[in-house]
């Protein structure tokens, strides 16, 4: 196997990084975040730049530029197999925007190489992808193996929550066909040692606490002993939810017990990457986890239901804070939940739990906005689970790592819904060092090496 490692190096080397960095140099950042996108040109120079350099390489059967309306491109490459089988690979070219704390010699727009690592916006997330796929298949379809059809979509709006995918998973339903692998190259793991494969996300319920006393706020001091705190009406409505002391939600239809396989696999994270796991929160020495260790703080980052305020209206700010009780206060509550809850269920037992016998009898609404549910991996099939595992065994030396992610990504259950036999295979590059959307984002070149040499050995192996 080492001549097949040596390929993979080589190319990277002599291509895959050279093209990759150019195309770290267009700003094509996500529509939620550059309305003017079809203006500036930015998303149709990326994908043209991908698809030119994908018909340069003569492996690709079909690579079409699909344009919507006025969604953005999406790049649909196919390359014919000798397999009864169809495999698709996912990832996308849109990327986060500049934001500023790039260090001196760094910034979003001018990729720079040091030692291992190459910095620049959009590298690890998830530029790589397309150029980690067709090196992989170029080096397997090289290998003389006989190889399954393959379907590349590289889309251009993930960052924005892939509300332009749908439209084309419906447009190319007929070419794309029913896949039996789906390969997602845009996912995280733990270290840079292991395969990490996501097979968790979670879910989320937003919505509006609306807590309503008086009819125009007054002075605190007629006012306390009386009027009942429209602050300490929140605070005993949020303890229906969740355990102050421990933030802990103990209702069952919100989080019911974690299933045995799943902690097994918490379990296994935590032996295999240790405190590290920590290490990307950054945590000031003196504040302690919310669970008291780390196989507990595993399972509540990524399942568990959770609990956060995340906007408050109602009270002035500090500076201008008078001595005066408030009328009306307004808490946005973002809830994660397990993925094997109904997001609808929950957020009609958040309205039960908030709304009935409010305290003193204030007016109390809560309003659910936006919420999705989360996504559970079905198991794979025997000839995939024995040649992920094979692959991995050669790349790491060590059987993958199955993981989860505590946050919603929405193409992942697009997917699920759309492909419901297919075998979900959800792994990347990014590691905890990786700080994706945030300053001096960074592509680990050995890690991206071995996930093109792990997506070859599959292809030759499944």
């Amino acid at each position: 196997m080492k001549p097949l490692k040596d390929t993979v190096s080589e190319y990277w080397e002599r291509e895959g990084l050279p093209t990759l960095i150019e195309f770290g140099k267009i700003p094509n950042v996500s529509p939620a975040f550059d309305k003017e996108w079809k203006k500036n040109g930015h998303m149709d120079r990326a994908v043209e730049f991908l698809a030119d350099w994908v018909k340069r390489k003569n492996i690709a059967d079909t690579v079409i530029i699909q344009q919507a309306h006025d969604r953005t491109p999406l790049l649909y490459i196919e390359i014919k197999g000798t397999r009864d089988e169809t495999i698709l690979i996912y990832g996308h070219f849109d990327k986060q925007p500049e934001l500023s704390g790039w260090r001196e010699g760094l910034g979003p727009w001018n990729p720079v190489r040091e030692g291992d690592y190459l910095y620049g916006r959009g590298l690890a997330d998830d530029g790589y992808a397309v150029f980690a796929a067709i090196g992989a298949i170029e080096i397997a379809k090289k290998s003389g193996a006989e190889l399954p059809r393959i379907v590349l979509l590289i889309e251009g709006s993930e960052e924005s929550a892939s509300g332009d995918l749908p439209v084309y998973l419906e447009l190319l339903k007929d070419e794309i066909g029913n896949p039996n692998v789906i390969i997602t190259l845009d996912a995280e793991g733990g270290d840079v040692n292991h395969l990490w494969l996501t097979n968790s996300l979670r879910g989320i319920v937003n919505g509006v606490l609306t807590i309503k006393t008086l009819d125009t706020p007054m002075h605190s001091g007629a006012a306390t002993g009386i009027v009942p705190s429209a602050f300490r009406i929140a605070r005993i409505l949020l303890n229906r939810i969740e355990d102050s002391e421990t933030g802990l939600i103990s209702h069952p239809e919100i989080n019911p017990p974690i299933p045995k396989e799943v902690r097994e696999r918490f379990v296994a994270i935590a032996n295999a990457v240790g405190d590290t796991f920590l290490d990307m929160y950054n945590l000031p020495s003196y504040l302690k986890t919310v669970a008291p260790g780390l196989t507990q703080s595993i399972e509540r980052n990524l399942f568990h239901a959770g609990l956060e305020v995340t906007g408050f209206d109602g009270l002035p700010p500090v500076e201008r804070a008078g001595n005066v009780t408030a009328a009306t206060l307004k808490l946005k509550l973002s809830l994660r939940i397990p993925p094997t809850v109904d997001c609808q269920v929950v957020a009609q037992t958040l309205k039960e739990l908030l709304e009935t016998n409010p305290p003193y009898g204030a007016r109390v609404t809560y309003e659910a906005l936006e919420m999705d549910n989360g996504w559970l991996a079905k198991p794979l099939s025997p000839n995939t689970e024995k040649a992920v595992i094979e692959a991995a065994q050669v790349v790491y030396q060590d059987t993958p790592i199955k993981t989860g992610v505590g946050a919603g990504i929405p193409f992942i259950g697009m997917m699920a819904r759309t492909y419901p036999n297919a075998d979900q295979l959800v792994t990347g590059i990014l590691s905890p060092s990786s700080n994706a959307h945030g300053p001096n984002e960074n592509l680990h070149i050995p890690t991206v090496k071995n996930i093109t040499e792990w997506v070859a050995h599959f292809l030759i192996n499944r």
